[in-house]
């Protein structure tokens, strides 16, 4: 195994030793990404399509390349996709390849509609994805998100206005964006080992949790981001907007007021905060957590790899790591 940089375009605060990764059968176990999700409380087909024409605009059109849905277990491409039935009878409307989820979506059930440009994760380009994905269970109904995937030189102050214009349109329950750590999935345990470590100094890194927490986002919230939307209840709780009063009066932070979320932007570019190099940018995250305190989520490990399972409530001090009774600093770094 080997070691290498990513040669991708970092933003200042992104140091070699946060995007070095190992080299797994040629390819790194993870990779710096840029993310935005969203939780909605439903999606009707009206909104899917209008998602679907919001990420056609800002992702370039040669990295449309391939599509998945749930009814195919395998990658088809946009140019020449192979149809279900359903697709077939609406003939060239536009994303006709998607029908099937359409109708998943219109009789409530579980849906999965992926577009993809095909890079993986070794891929210098860096990576376009959208997941718009329903899953459902017997007592507890659907549970939804929507979440992009950009490279890293994709602009930073178009995933703020991306995470605005989605929850101006679609009701959500939160949302949150910035940088993400994605991960070679038929290596999970191997790339979140590597991945423990690299939390463990670098804070301001999301890290993608969402096999776990779709059904916990309903009255839950992921822990502070660089982007971060609450939608109701939790914009709408008066403990909540009374602790939002002194956020909104702070000059590093900029808040829009959206119809259906209040998104925070921590700091004028994302940050890797860096517990080695901690500087006052730290306090605008501990500030947010503070606004989100008793809604974070908790109790939702272990995540994968050897740190998370060996040091137990890892995961959910990760989650907690803004919090002034956070102990991540404690956790051993095995």
């Amino acid at each position: 195994m080997k070691t290498v940089s990513d040669p991708g375009k970092p933003l200042p605060g992104f140091p070699d030793a946060l995007l070095k990764s190992t080299i797994v059968d040629d390819a790194p176990l993870n990779k710096l990404l840029f993310e935005v999700v969203i939780y909605p409380k439903r999606l009707t087909v009206d909104e899917f399509d209008w998602i679907l024409d919001l990420y056609r605009a800002v992702c370039p059109k040669d990295r449309i390349r391939l599509f998945k849905i749930a009814e195919l277990p395998f990658w088809s491409q946009v140019a020449d996709p192979i149809l279900t039935q359903s697709a077939r009878a609406v003939g060239r409307a536009p994303y006709s390849f998607f029908e099937a989820a359409r109708k998943r979506i219109s009789a409530g059930r579980s849906v999965e509609a992926q577009l993809w440009d095909g890079c993986e994760i070794d891929d210098a380009q860096g990576t376009f994805n959208l997941n718009i994905e329903a899953l459902k269970r017997r007592k507890q109904g659907l549970a939804w998100y929507v979440r992009f995937l950009f490279p890293l030189d994709f602009a930073t102050g178009q995933l703020a206005r991306l995470l605005r214009t989605l929850v101006d349109r679609i009701d959500v329950f939160s949302g949150h964006g910035g940088p993400v750590f994605a991960f070679a999935r038929d290596k999970k345990d191997e790339a979140f080992t590597e991945i423990y470590a690299k939390a463990r100094r670098f804070w301001g890194i999301d890290i993608d949790m969402l096999d776990l927490t779709p059904f916990r986002m309903r009255s839950e919230l992921k822990s502070p981001c660089w982007l971060n939307a609450l939608g109701s209840p939790f914009r709408d709780d008066p403990d909540v907007a009374a602790r939002t009063k002194d956020l909104r009066a702070d000059p590093d932070v900029t808040v829009f007021d959206q119809r259906h979320a209040t998104v925070f932007v921590l700091g004028a570019e994302p940050d890797a905060l860096d517990r080695n190099r901690l500087t006052k940018k730290v306090l605008v995250y501990q500030r947010m957590a503070e606004v989100m305190d008793g809604n974070i989520l908790d109790v939702i490990g272990p995540l994968a790899g050897d740190g998370f399972i060996s040091n137990a409530g890892a995961t959910d001090a990760w989650l907690h790591r803004f919090s002034p009774a956070s102990n991540w600093m404690a956790v051993p770094n095995v």
